[in-house]
């Protein structure tokens, strides 16, 4: 039997039962203006790479971070700082101040940015609290949080043509603010996002842009287009071979005639399919979900690397999670469960792209077994079929198999929100989002770096969404029916020993 080693100093911080402070909490809206960049753009429609239109469907990015700022400065005075700033980097990451257009037009005859300095949209507000409130209460997620931000989602437009970034920025009584922002997938991915974010502050300190976006999507343009007559690419599933995991599976994007019958299962779904997943998914976004955040400090981190066998702290954690959340759900043995996960691809392409590549390069990969074979093993089960997922989204060539699979798909007639259920995975998937090595504790806009940073609301039940802890360590955000939600805090930090 597994000793049980409990670390005490390790926190959970979930929403609880709502209090009537927190029920009679207002926001407040005072004001929505448009932020241009300060220097005219030159106006252009910019080319979007297949890596860029899978997620056209796909529903927009939140956070909030939450600051103390000096209690004698006017609010007023903090948003013209914050404006002035952002108006200042838009001139470089200009394709963020444009504007989608999905008709099929232009020179390309896709979707593409209309490069317009359409701006985009600075909403201010207030709060009738003071920010030592959520502060002692370790910003325990609330569910006014939501209200911190601009609620856009451009996914529930089939013609969306509002800003594809939006900022709410609210005041606290006594001093204090977070910046809520709302960005489309399509414009930029984690890195590019928290690269924009990064830069604001830098300008908003008075300092220049130090490291300037690259506007390179074309590199992802094909001159000649696979012949999908001919040649099809399968998002597939490889049996893994190894000993400890034979028996799961790894789904990637292959050519089919690089596939052998031993190794190639083709799981594309068939419309019943995709109707059924979306049902699930349906359902699980009216259900009364609650969100959660823990934090994993340096010492569980060591303890978790050290029974998984593997030197990465997010393999450890990741595999963690995903056996604890797949316990907390009561899975039924014989059902598929998986873990999906996006990596950077910048360094892996040919030739490689800079990190300040402005855009989507990442390539998505699931990991799949039952939750008898996850659950029956021991943590290593799990962090190898990580490491062995990482390393499929990692190998070269699967960034341009994704790009002809979208264009394959794209010839066939598929539309792109069918494209996207097609691997979505299955509804017991957990999926990794963010990265723990995102600088979001470093944005120091001229307050001193966040004392929080918050996911508002979470695509997905039992999706894992991973932040840097602010002082060390890691957090994740997850979300879950709350009696599920209860068991996982009863039991995902608990190490065993």
């Amino acid at each position: 039997m597994f000793a049980l080693l409990i670390f005490l100093s390790s926190t959970h911080i979930c929403k609880q039962p709502a209090t009537m402070a927190e029920e009679h909490v207002k926001v407040k809206m005072l004001c929505t203006s448009t932020v241009v960049p300060a220097v005219p753009t030159v106006k252009r429609s910019m080319f979007l790479s297949n890596l860029d239109l899978i997620w056209i469907p796909i529903a927009n990015s939140h956070s909030v971070l939450f600051y103390k700022t000096n209690p004698e400065m006017e609010f007023t005075t903090v948003t013209d700082m914050l404006k002035r700033s952002l108006s200042s980097v838009l001139v470089d990451f200009y394709p963020v101040a444009g504007r989608l257009s999905t008709k099929a037009s232009g020179e390309t005859g896709r979707p593409e940015i209309d490069c317009n300095d359409g701006g985009v949209e600075f909403v201010e507000a207030s709060i009738d609290m003071d920010i030592e409130d959520l502060e002692e209460d370790e910003f325990r997620h609330k569910s006014f949080f939501k209200e911190l931000v601009p609620m856009r989602d451009g996914s529930k437009h089939e013609n969306y043509d509002g800003p594809l970034f939006s900022v709410q920025v609210t005041g606290f009584r006594g001093g204090g603010i977070c910046i809520g922002s709302s960005i489309h997938h399509v414009v930029a991915d984690g890195s590019s996002f928290w690269h924009l974010m990064f830069c604001w502050a830098e300008c908003c300190r008075g300092s220049p842009v130090s490291k300037k976006p690259e506007h390179m999507r074309t590199t992802f343009k094909r001159e000649e287009k696979i012949d999908c007559a001919t040649t099809n690419i399968s998002f597939s599933a490889e049996e893994v071979v190894i000993n400890n995991i034979e028996g799961a599976q790894i789904f990637k994007f292959v050519r089919d005639d690089l596939l052998t019958k031993d190794v190639e299962i083709n799981v594309s779904k068939s419309e019943a399919d995709k109707r059924r997943l979306l049902e699930f998914i349906l359902k699980d976004q009216t259900e009364d979900l609650e969100i959660c955040s823990f934090h994993f400090n340096e010492e569980m981190i060591e303890k978790l690397k050290e029974r998984a066998g593997t030197s990465s702290s997010f393999v450890a954690v990741s595999a963690h999670f995903w056996i604890c959340v797949t316990r907390a759900r009561e899975v039924p043995d014989n059902e598929p469960v998986g873990f999906g996960m996006s990596a950077n691809s910048r360094g892996r392409v040919k030739p490689p792209l800079p990190p300040t590549f402005l855009g989507n390069c990442i390539c998505m990969g699931f990991a799949q077994t039952t939750a008898k074979q996850l659950l029956g093993q021991d943590i290593r089960f799990a962090a190898t079929l990580i490491k062995e997922l990482i390393k499929s989204c990692s190998s070269e060539g699967q960034v341009d198999n994704l790009i002809d699979w979208v264009d394959c798909r794209l010839g066939s007639g598929s539309p792109l929100p069918s494209l996207a259920l097609e691997i979505i995975g299955g509804r017991y998937f957990v999926v990794a989002g963010n990265s723990p090595k995102f600088p979001v504790y470093e944005l120091d806009y001229g307050w001193g770096k966040p004392l929080n940073a918050q996911i508002p609301t979470l695509n997905g039940v039992g999706a894992m969404m991973l932040f840097p802890g602010r002082d060390d360590g890691i957090d994740i955000h997850t979300r879950l029916p709350p009696r599920q939600m209860e068991t996982l805090k009863q039991i995902l930090m608990i190490i065993p020993d």
